[in-house]
């Protein structure tokens, strides 16, 4: 991309400021992201975004959805509290003509975003108090939209956590093995088929109208919050993937991505185990800002949820080998695969500590105790 068109396409927002410098922004791998400074010491940062198209083809209803929840969400913040601060959620710039993002004459769609000053992201958990901050955000998140109707968003990335559609994709590339990778894969494919009958447990109980639709976030890794000096957080963000959706997709793919205590493609499986303390800091957040929403239901099936979304995404890498590494960015032939494994392994530990799981969860949603107040000191 032509670096030079930023500034042009700065201008076609209705910021009412003048671009003074810009840079790329961010470790995000899905859309071309830049930091743009205005002139003048008190101006505000923005955000100003390349919209990746090939996997959001929706462009107009990721948008609206975005525009929706964020209006909502604030709308219900300064009806509670007159003097509550802005950057508590994103705030979408329009264009000049009023529109929730730009398309310019080569037909790639832009936006904008306020910068929310001094976020901090973190890629790691760095401690329980994140941890607790992180569970809790997400979770304000959902109650925020408890009475937000989500069958008014659209289906942005139609069967996006479908256990039973990306176990047909696994099906599909064992039979394809376009890598010819399959005689390398027999103990992860064996996995797989043994952990089926029990993942689909998820879409019975939907089906059976026993776990809600709700507006979820649906990719709740922890660099989706900002957080300030002090360790709390600020800002849910990245909200391509808000639509309908469970309680446990959110809560679950945090637990996944956080409470593991080794990197997501770790070579050495010995170094895969469940960061105990996290796991709880998390739970903690999560029901202090969710337990007056939830179903018994919903808390009842959440000790499956981080085995659940591991499975989904384990079997999304292990089709992705499969096919020859079409879909997720890799830095060596054998990082899906790597990746595959320890999604594996951390379920094998989050099934067998279940019951301890389950009665920790249980605990937090029959009642908030003073022991979550801790993770704040």
């Amino acid at each position: 991309m032509n670096k030079s068109c930023i500034p042009s396409i700065f201008d076609q927002f209705a910021t009412g400021e003048t671009l003074e410098d810009y840079e790329p922004f961010g470790s995000g791998h899905i859309h071309q992201t830049w930091l743009i400074r205005s002139s003048g010491d008190h101006r505000p940062d923005y955000v100003l975004q390349k919209i990746n198209q090939k996997i959001f083809s929706s462009v107009d209803g990721m948008m609206s959805n975005i525009q929706k929840v964020t209006n909502h969400i604030r709308e219900k913040s300064t009806t509670l509290d007159k003097n509550c601060c802005d950057d508590r959620v994103l705030k979408v710039i329009p264009t000049r003509v009023g529109n929730s993002y730009l398309t310019d004459s080569s037909g790639e769609h832009w936006r904008l975003y306020l910068k929310v000053e001094s976020g901090i992201s973190y890629d790691l958990v760095p401690n329980e108090k994140v941890a607790y901050e992180a569970g809790k955000a997400f979770g304000q998140f959902i109650t925020d939209l408890e009475d937000f109707p989500y069958d008014e968003l659209e289906i942005v990335i139609p069967d996006f956590h479908s256990v039973e559609w990306r176990y047909e994709q696994l099906s599909d590339a064992l039979k394809q093995n376009l890598a010819g990778r399959r005689d390398k894969v027999d103990p992860e494919i064996t996995f797989a088929r043994d952990q089926i009958k029990r993942m689909v447990v998820v879409p019975r109980l939907v089906q059976q109208g026993l776990l809600p639709e709700r507006v979820t976030h649906n990719d709740t890794k922890l660099n989706n919050i900002l957080f300030d000096q002090n360790d709390k957080a600020k800002c849910v963000i990245d909200l391509d993937t808000v639509m309908p959706g469970l309680v446990l997709y959110d809560f679950g793919d945090l637990i996944r991505t956080a409470a593991n205590t080794a990197q997501e493609d770790e070579a050495d499986l010995e170094q895969v185990q469940i960061n105990f303390p996290v796991y709880e800091a998390i739970t903690s957040g999560f029901f202090e800002s969710t337990r007056k929403i939830l179903t018994p239901e919903e808390a009842d099936i959440l000790a499956l949820a981080g085995p659940f979304m591991a499975y989904l995404m384990g079997i999304r890498f292990l089709a992705d080998y499969l096919n020859g590494d079409q879909y997720y960015h890799i830095d060596d032939p054998e990082q899906n695969l790597r990746r595959c494994r320890t999604q594996f392994r951390f379920i094998e530990h989050l099934l067998h500590e279940e019951s301890e799981c389950r009665k920790l969860i249980q605990n937090y949603y029959s009642n908030v105790t003073q022991k979550g107040s801790s993770f704040t000191k």
